[in-house]
């Protein structure tokens, strides 16, 4: 449980914190507890050593880390990491958040290119893709359990994951109807803000009326058919020519665990066909801001341990 709260502790610091002077301490502190496994790979690509036993960050800046490494003998050197893009081009940090989704991205590459594992925790499995028209809402797509997800009425040969990944088109299978349940689970609870549902209109195949459901994961077409949704959308030509997001009541998807939705009706076509699903939010961890301190010294020592809040005494004593 302590470690629990820990976790989300960190958490709050990667994504609310300014960074500056004060805080810079505390937020290597949240990192180098937080991504040790991701830190040792990131030293092995961008600082060029094939021999990393163990990496953490000793100097933070709005461009660049400092990474010191250790070898197997205990021996180490540093390596400044500027800050970088997918194509290789400079970018800047201006808070804690950015810093943490940077480096993520920066990770990711590092584990492609060495083919070693990041250990990054679940909540770090989210992208760091921002949606243009729903601020402050992230792809969850990597968060999905792949263990549940499924769709009735699919065609064999263009499954649901191919439309979660966007590699290939959902279809309903031509021998039946129009109609698709999808159905899916989160790694971790998420807040979910918006759904896109890409299609074509113009040969009707796009998805029109959708029902959304959550907690149903043994239901059928015909449930689907008959209760009632926590909320039903009927997507626009538009919205499914462009796959913008359709944002939902915030305020009745604040803990998702798995959910369904049920392709009711498309533009009038025999089958429906989606070529990509994306989902939209944020991982469901909160954490009040206040009830953290770090310790006395942290300004001095990098690698001082974020203080845990103190547990109240229910004696009242």
């Amino acid at each position: 449980a302590n470690s629990n709260k820990i976790e989300v502790v960190m958490e709050a610091v990667l994504e609310h914190t300014p960074l500056n002077d004060e805080t810079k301490p505390m937020i290597m502190t949240a990192m180098n507890n937080r991504y040790k496994q991701a830190l040792r790979v990131c030293a092995k690509h961008y600082g060029g050593s094939a021999d990393v036993a163990s990496a953490q960050i000793v100097g933070i800046s709005e461009t660049q880390l400092m990474l010191r490494h250790f070898d197997a003998r205990s021996q180490w050197t540093e390596s400044s990491v500027a800050y970088q893009s997918a194509a290789g081009e400079a970018i800047t940090a201006g808070n804690a958040g950015a810093v943490r989704r940077i480096f993520l991205d920066m990770a990711r590459s590092a584990s492609e290119a060495t083919g070693e594992e990041l250990g990054l925790p679940q909540a770090d499995l989210m992208s760091s893709q921002e949606s243009e028209k729903v601020p402050g809402a992230y792809l969850l797509n990597e968060l999905l359990d792949s263990k549940t997800l499924e769709c009735l009425n699919e065609d064999d040969n263009y499954p649901v994951s191919g439309a979660m990944s966007g590699s290939s088109a959902l279809r309903s299978d031509p021998d039946v109807d129009h109609q698709l349940l999808i159905k899916l689970g989160f790694q971790q609870p998420v807040k979910l803000k918006a759904i896109s549902l890409h299609g074509t209109s113009g040969d009707q195949t796009a998805p029109k009326l959708v029902k959304i459901f959550q907690g149903r994961m043994d239901m059928d077409f015909q449930e689907a058919e008959d209760q009632e949704a926590i909320q039903a959308l009927e997507l626009s030509d538009s919205q499914v020519e462009t796959g913008d997001p359709i944002t939902l009541r915030f305020v009745k998807f604040q803990n998702v665990t798995n959910l369904q939705l049920f392709v009711q009706e498309n533009f009038g076509a025999d089958v429906t066909c989606i070529s990509h699903i994306q989902l939209w939010g944020t991982v469901a961890e909160t954490v009040d801001m206040k009830a953290w301190k770090p310790v006395h010294d942290a300004a001095a020592n990098p690698v001082a341990p974020i203080r845990e809040p103190a547990a109240e005494d229910p004696s009242g004593v």
